[in-house]
């Protein structure tokens, strides 16, 4: 494409059409609930934020490395290269890079896809990543091709821009070129958690509730009662007085009136939102603090799920967009991008030490590979980088042990 046609358009050029995705973000759209389901509305159900809070803060506290490929196979971590030091040190001048990433993957979870502008240097090499709202860029197909471009219009100004010019991160798309996000997917299961939610709160502003009545065999008038009430609640009313033995006259007698089946129901109706919310973000109910079945031992396991189920698919989509968009085509065949998952899936202290010292003496890891590991700093003895190897071992090939030498 020319210059004169990347800035003033060419003919033969189509807008994709607005989707249904599009008037959701923009306006929500009505659910069988009644409800009106958008980003915003939806964020606003404790499940949800919770779900999209805990996806986007853990891929956003991932470190992020960069290795280069020799010749046999062998990786070495480049902390200099240009896209380590943008998700090591600043993507732009207002952000730290666990800001970009959680915001993007936040959006990417409301919206279907997030993006960034790439700043270059006259090399080519990408110097900054400057986030944009979902809501500010739209997909231009070029007709009769498969290519696309970005119309943006953002507090810049209105711009075109390629493909090499835009970090992408998609959700599941419907085709290559239509975001389109779980939440327009699921939007009456999340318009049934929004009605329930708005539901307990009308009974709070609306419904009356009374601890018990006190019952009296004649009509005692108003005045009457308004006493009786009042040193009722003087005497017995408040947590300093809870368990003190009343003593009621003149025949009176006290009801206690205890929640009614409704009131049970909605708080179990309240509970199983929170569940279709976790079936929709893929997230452990623990993690959204629903700990009606929970103990120690599945919810130490729920945690290993969340990071291979829920964490590790996103984690690829992201080195995967990281290498079609921010590398060269040489850049690609000679690195990789990959995130750490060390920090998510660390196990307790004890179970470390143990699988350290497993490591340790199958020759796996050296002494200081494992105080690296610890964060600690390396020892300087000639044997810290060496490495063990059992002695009661065979070489495979000849079936005849190793020399102690």
């Amino acid at each position: 494409m020319g210059i004169w046609s990347r800035f003033i358009g060419r003919k033969g050029e189509s807008r994709s059409q607005p989707t249904s995705w599009d008037l959701l973000g923009t306006f929500g759209l009505p659910t069988l609930t009644g409800q009106m389901v958008s980003p915003a509305v939806v964020e606003g159900n404790a499940a949800a934020f919770a779900a999209i809070t805990v996806i986007s803060e853990a891929v956003g506290s991932l470190p992020l490395v960069i290795y280069k490929r020799d010749g046999d196979g062998v990786r070495q971590a480049e902390t200099s290269h240009p896209v380590a030091r943008l998700f090591a040190e600043a993507p732009n001048d207002l952000q730290t890079p666990a800001e970009l990433v959680t915001m993007m993957m936040a959006n990417c979870l409301m919206h279907g896809a997030a993006y960034a502008e790439i700043v270059r240097d006259g090399n080519g090499r990408p110097t900054a990543l400057w986030p944009i709202h979902p809501g500010q860029i739209a997909i231009e197909r070029i007709l009769g091709t498969r290519r696309v471009r970005y119309q943006v219009s953002d507090e810049v100004g209105s711009r075109r821009l390629l493909p090499g010019e835009i970090f992408t991160i998609r959700d599941r798309f419907d085709d290559p070129f239509t975001p389109r996000s779980r939440l327009d997917r699921a939007r009456e299961a999340l318009g049934g958690a929004v009605a329930t939610e708005r539901f307990a709160a009308s009974i709070w502003r609306n419904g009356a509730r009374l601890s018990g009545v006190v019952q009296h065999p004649e009509q005692i008038g108003p005045e009457a009662a308004k006493t009786l009430r009042e040193s009722l609640q003087a005497l017995y009313g408040g947590s300093e007085n809870a368990g003190r033995i009343a003593v009621i006259e003149e025949g009176s007698t006290w009801k206690e009136i205890s929640s009614s089946p409704v009131d049970a129901e909605l708080s179990e109706a309240r509970r199983l939102a929170v569940l279709e919310v976790a079936r929709i973000f893929n997230v452990p109910a623990p993690l959204l603090n629903e700990l009606t079945n929970a103990n120690y031992s599945n919810v130490v396991e729920l945690r290993r799920q969340f990071a291979a189920g829920t964490i590790q698919p996103w984690l690829v989509r992201w080195e995967q967009a990281i290498m079609r968009d921010l590398f060269s085509e040489a850049g690609r065949r000679s690195h990789e991008a990959e995130f750490d998952m060390d920090l998510l899936v660390r196990a307790d202290f004890l179970q470390r030490l143990q699988g350290y010292r497993i490591g340790r003496e199958v020759g796996l890891y050296s002494a200081n590979e494992l105080r690296r590991f610890e964060n600690l700093n390396p020892r300087d003895d000639a044997e810290a980088n060496a490495y063990l190897s059992p002695l009661n071992m065979q070489r495979e090939q000849k079936g005849e042990m190793k020399d102690d030498a």
